[in-house]
């Protein structure tokens, strides 16, 4: 290694470190900002900083600065800290300044870089290895493009963050998927033509590329210690390729033969949890013998039922992941309605099926026997998406919320065609699932107003000027010595709640409604010409009717209306 690589490597360990302790440092003072205390988190990472290698003084002097303390102030909250049973290392607060650890000497912090270098193959840079944004031009070339690099960056710091243990793991995830959300990212695509939610390409790398870096600090390890034997973690619901070789003793070779170490797939692969440690037959002792091992295989492999389904607890888990993208998603979907100013009635909803897919996570979870990981759910910092008001829930039907996506669309094209006739969304749902006689006249109602728009040429002659003679009302329909014309108007009165007192109501929607039907041609009485129109009439009691309507288009233009009744569909 020459002179000016070394040097290369000396700078690029040091910016990683200063960006890291910078890092550690923003969120110690964040957390005594908030509390005014040391608290046990930051006496955690203010040990880590120790480790990294910052003498206590200088620690010391960062948090005063940052605090714009003075030194009074820095001794109250370091002689508060020293009598907390949490705290590590009392001898950072005793005011023993100077307390450095020498790198020569911090076998720790040689170990996590001799570990980054073997990762990153000395560039210290794409500690995960993803592939993210590059281009693949053939040939096995795969082209770094900008966005790369910017996706690199926060994984890297994610990276960093979790091995050397300054940060917990979730809320590494839970800053980097906002950090890369906040940038204008919401899919991660790949060289390989694949694409992943931000949210599930970041938790995939920055699991993978710790899960690596722990398996070259192992390998370090085993070389110190002059072994060539290592144990393979044991975790339950492993994938069944990995069920096979998991829990179990190998030599380094079989490590990559048996376990498929260094591929996608296999051990420390893309999505694998598992880890090695350096073993010593006849002295170690295993933590998962062979006995234990078949026992816990053939009790995962007993499914268990949810809704008619069975699954084994790999098949249980792999459930789990996919309902929690999904209520990733309509959490996304939830605050995308939001902020493109949806109608409550609609962003309602999408909150109800996210509440509805919360329960059946609960449900499905406990039937199974699993920890819920609601923490994966969380991890895009939208706060809460749930109904304040679980009772709110009710107002919409159980089958609406479950198709919430397409009933919304269907919703909306009808208050299009319908108008006010269809009601809110909630209302909607109801008439729906929950009133199959009115459900069959309102769609009976968008069928014929949408056979009219795709069929203009059967509007009813000049419909806007149409003509509804009082007598037919007045005379006719609810008084008079028609018997026919008596009966006609009985079943106005008891099916849509029309009569003598608000007979202009009808003759108003009927007027309103000449022009929003298709009409057919009967024939020309010497009179003028004939025409018939069915229309929906949702009248004054809730319990719609299909009315038949009759016109007369006369020669000079004008159409007047001739006669109007009830008659069931059939």
């Amino acid at each position: 290694m020459n002179r000016e690589y070394k040097e290369k490597l000396s700078r690029q360990i040091e910016k990683n470190y200063l960006e890291l302790e910078e890092r550690i440092m923003q969120d110690i003072i964040r957390r005594i900002h908030k509390t005014g205390k040391i608290t046990s988190t930051a006496d955690y990472q203010i040990n880590r900083l120790i480790i990294l290698g910052n003498p206590s003084e200088d620690i010391e002097k960062m948090i005063k600065d940052a605090l714009k303390a003075s030194y009074p102030k820095m001794f109250e909250l370091y002689d508060q800290v020293i009598n907390w049973e949490y705290v590590r290392n009392k001898d950072i607060y005793e005011q023993i300044n100077e307390r450095f650890i020498p790198y020569e000497e911090n076998e720790e912090l040689q170990q996590i870089t001799e570990a980054l270098i073997l990762q990153t193959r000395s560039e210290l840079e794409n500690i995960t290895r993803s592939l993210g944004f590059y281009l693949d031009y053939g040939n096995g070339r795969k082209v770094m493009t900008p966005l790369a690099e910017v996706y690199q960056k926060y994984l890297d710091a994610a990276s960093k963050d979790i091995v050397t243990g300054a940060f917990d793991y979730n809320s590494v995830l839970r800053r980097v998927v906002t950090q890369l959300t906040n940038s204008g990212l919401r899919t991660i695509d790949y060289a390989s033509g694949r694409s992943n939610r931000v949210e599930v390409a970041a938790r995939r790398a920055v699991m993978t590329g710790i899960s690596q870096l722990t398996g070259q600090i192992s390998d370090m390890n085993a070389n110190l210690l002059g072994t060539n034997h290592f144990e393979v973690a044991w975790h339950a619901g492993a994938r069944p390729s990995h069920a096979e070789w998991q829990g179990k003793v190998y030599i380094r070779d079989d490590l990559y033969r048996i376990c498929g170490l260094g591929t996608v797939t296999g051990l420390l692969g893309a999505n694998c949890y598992h880890e090695y440690y350096p073993f010593f037959p006849g002295i170690s002792q295993r933590n998962w013998p062979d006995k234990w091992l078949e026992e816990m295989n053939r009790e995962e492999n007993t499914p268990k039922q949810f809704n008619g389904k069975e699954y084994t607890l790999y098949e249980a888990k792999q459930q789990q992941r996919r309902m929690e993208t999904a209520m990733r998603a309509q959490r996304e979907k939830v605050d995308l309605l939001r902020k493109g100013g949806a109608h409550p009635d609609e962003v309602m909803l999408a909150k109800c099926k996210y509440q509805a897919q919360l329960d059946e996570y609960a449900r499905f979870s406990k039937k199974m026997g699993l920890r819920q990981e609601r923490e994966r759910i969380y991890m895009d910092m939208r706060g809460r998406t749930a109904p304040l008001d679980k009772s709110v829930v009710s107002r919409f039907p159980k089958e609406m919320i479950q198709n919430a996506g397409k009933d919304i669309k269907q919703y909306e094209r009808y208050k299009k065609l319908l108008g006010d006739e269809v009601g809110t969304l909630a209302n909607f749902g109801q008439i729906k699932y929950n009133d199959a006689k009115r459900w069959e006249f309102m769609q009976l109602d968008y069928q014929r107003r949408r056979e009219l728009q795709e069929h203009p040429g059967l509007k009813l002659p000049n419909a806007e000027n149409a003509i509804l003679p009082e007598g037919k009302f007045t005379q006719y329909l609810f008084a008079g010595s028609n018997e026919g014309g008596l009966a006609k108007g009985k079943a106005f009165i008891s099916r849509l709640g029309y009569s003598v007192d608000n007979w202009k109501e009808l003759q108003d929607e009927i007027r309103r409604k000449a022009s929003q039907y298709p009409s057919i041609y009967k024939d020309n009485n010497g009179y003028g010409n004939r025409y018939e129109q069915k229309i929906i009439l949702y009248g004054k009691k809730g319990t719609p009717a299909n009315v038949v309507v009759g016109w007369l288009n006369k020669p000079d233009g004008s159409t007047v209306m001739t006669s109007a009744y009830i008659k069931e569909v059939k």
